[in-house]
């Protein structure tokens, strides 16, 4: 198709304006329809959308012109025509009352026809009359056309004479009576009115361009029908078996489910089956009468290759399917396309072969991670995943996953030979104990430096400390010298005062009388009894000056020598000094083997 310029795109518009303006609204709304069709194709869409509404609006021009000349069925037609071009725009409401308005119009065509009064006219006017009542039903408003199909059939029972005119007529009382009952066979039978004779009449009526709107009310009725019928559902499901050669029989199986809610009627089939393959045994082509509900068939063949081939070969399988709800619609399904694969030799026996040897070679793989100067935590937690992996592999095999298992054999192959090339490659491992051996310096220095100088901390410091300790000997010595001086000074001055006590008492007893021959008896007790306490008291005094003088030589008042004190606290910070410098040393020697 040739593309229009923008030139060509405003002179149709131009035509179609002309065309307004001699009130051929018809062919003007033909052409701005045409022009937003090709503004459309352009990518013009907001230009598009303006020609649309514009020929809708002179589709609706037309239709009251035609109208109001009584000619009826052309304003239904552009009334139509109108309904149309909104329903393209989803303009949902202004489609409706266009299509209402043509319906209308057709009925008053109808009316047109009966004036005449033949019998060839009656024919026409119902035939139009009822296309307006499919138009209703197309339009979702199935209650306003059953009731004017009644009403027209009441008002012209006696003009209604003709077989056909009264099968015409009867086409959507059938309807409603399939509706409401929910009877296929009567909407079947209205159907086949509605196609071999409503739709022969439209074109003999020279009405041809509303049979489209025929259909598509008998399609409103059908998706009616089908939300009140239950709608069959199939699905299905192909197997193709795996690991099979070019001299095996291989046989295939299609499950076909309907899982709907209704039969599905007459469900056939055929296989679809790839040059190179011959059928054994089975049919390629098969068909049953009904799938019920709920219930599934197998449909089954047998297949071999046409000849032996080496290598491998895929050969494509697909089956397709149709099948029927009881509103006569046609559903189709299909199982595939799988692709079946023949080798000439058994994938499984070679699977589980290299799996036996990848299995001896991550044996080999441990002896050799224990040999090793590697790591071999974390080596060994890989080799428990590898043994997972074939342990995997084998279940898949078993369950014949066989590109899966696969898959998992060739990456344990790749990951041993990774580790074999690993474990082999001596500039690596020599690369890897020098680092590790630098590293474990490191660490020794880390420790071991902030440790000499703690050391050297804890010498200055116990150096501070043992001079601080020697002056503070010295003073205690000082301290507890004049401490010892003063007590003996004290118990000397006790002992003379003693001395003094003693020869105070003597010269009292010197000069105390003595007893005479006047004394009466108690003057003369009493005189004893002084006598005898001056005694007591000197010999006391005595005694405790004897204590005194023995207290002045004891060891606890003799003052030491002061150098003495003095080198004990030397000594300590010698042997102090002395076990840290040996400490210190042995620190230093560590430290210089580190470098």
């Amino acid at each position: 198709m040739e593309v229009m310029s923008d030139n060509d795109i405003r002179r149709m518009i131009e035509e179609a304006t002309k065309e307004s303006l001699r009130q051929s609204f018809t062919e003007a709304g033909r052409k701005f329809l045409e022009a937003a069709e090709i503004s459309e194709q352009k990518g013009d869409f907001p230009g598009a959308e303006k020609l649309y509404a514009k020929a809708a609006e002179t589709y609706l021009k037309a239709a009251e012109t035609y109208r109001a000349s009584k000619s009826f069925k052309n304003a239904a037609l552009n009334m139509c025509a109108a309904g149309d071009v909104y329903s393209d725009m989803a303009d949902a409401q202004k489609a409706v009352v266009a299509y209402e308005g043509g319906a209308q119009d057709l009925i008053s065509a109808a009316r047109e026809h009966l004036m005449w009064g033949e019998s060839a006219e009656i024919l026409k006017a119902t035939a139009l009359a009822m296309t307006a009542c499919m138009i209703y039903i197309m339009i979702g408003k199935e209650a306003d056309a059953f009731q004017k199909a009644r009403m027209y059939s009441a008002e012209n029972a006696s003009k209604i004479s003709l077989p056909v005119a009264i099968r015409l007529s009867q086409i959507p009382q059938m309807l409603e009576s399939a509706i409401r009952n929910e009877d296929i066979s009567v909407f079947s039978s209205a159907e086949t009115v509605v196609v071999s004779e409503l739709k022969s009449s439209l074109v003999n009526s020279g009405a041809q361009d509303f049979v489209k709107y025929v259909d598509k009310g008998l399609d409103m009725v059908r998706e009616i029908l089908r939300g009140k019928l239950k709608v069959p559902k199939v699905v299905t499901h192909l197997e193709i078996p795996v690991d099979m050669t070019f001299t095996d029989n291989v046989q295939i199986k299609a499950l076909v489910n309907n899982v709907g809610d209704g039969d599905a009627l007459r469900p056939a089939i055929e296989w679809l089956i790839d040059d190179g393959l011959t059928l054994v045994s089975g049919e390629a082509k098969k068909s049953i009468s009904v799938l019920p509900a709920g219930e599934s068939v197998e449909f089954g063949i047998t297949l071999r290759s046409s000849e032996e081939l080496m290598g491998v070969k895929e050969y494509s399988l697909m089956m397709r399917g149709s099948y029927s709800d009881k509103l006569h619609t046609e559903y189709s399904f299909q199982a595939g396309p799988g692709t079946l694969v023949l080798k000439d030799y058994k994938e499984t026996e070679k699977l589980l072969h290299d799996l036996d040897v990848t299995d001896s070679r991550v044996g080999l793989l441990g002896a050799s991670i224990d040999e090793s100067q590697f790591e071999r935590a974390p080596l060994k937690k890989i080799l428990k995943g590898l043994d997972l992996s074939l342990k995997s592999a084998r279940t898949d095999i078993q369950e014949h996953k066989l590109d899966v298992a696969g898959t998992r054999i060739l990456m344990v192959n790749e990951i041993v030979d990774t580790l074999d090339d690993l474990l082999g490659d001596e500039a690596l491992l020599q690369s890897i104990v020098t680092a590790r051996t630098n590293e474990k310096k490191a660490f020794a220095k880390s420790v071991l430096t902030p440790m000499r100088q703690a050391l050297q901390t804890i010498l200055t410091g116990q150096e501070k400390k043992i001079k601080g300790d020697e002056a503070i000997a010295a003073s205690q010595w000082e301290k507890e010298s004049k401490s010892k001086r003063e007590l003996g000074l004290a118990i000397s001055t006790t002992r003379d005062y003693l001395s003094d006590l003693a020869r105070d008492i003597d010269a009292v007893y010197t000069q105390m009388p003595s007893a005479a021959a006047t004394d009466s008896p108690t003057e003369a007790a009493n005189r004893t009894k002084l006598r005898t306490a001056v005694d007591t008291a000197k010999a006391k005094t005595l005694k405790a000056r004897a204590q005194l003088e023995s207290l002045l030589t004891h060891e606890a008042l003799k003052i030491g020598d002061k150098r003495a004190a003095q080198a004990r606290v030397e000594l300590a910070q010698v042997v102090a000094r002395s076990i840290i410098n040996d400490l210190a040393a042995l620190l230093d020697s560590k430290l210089t083997e580190l470098k």
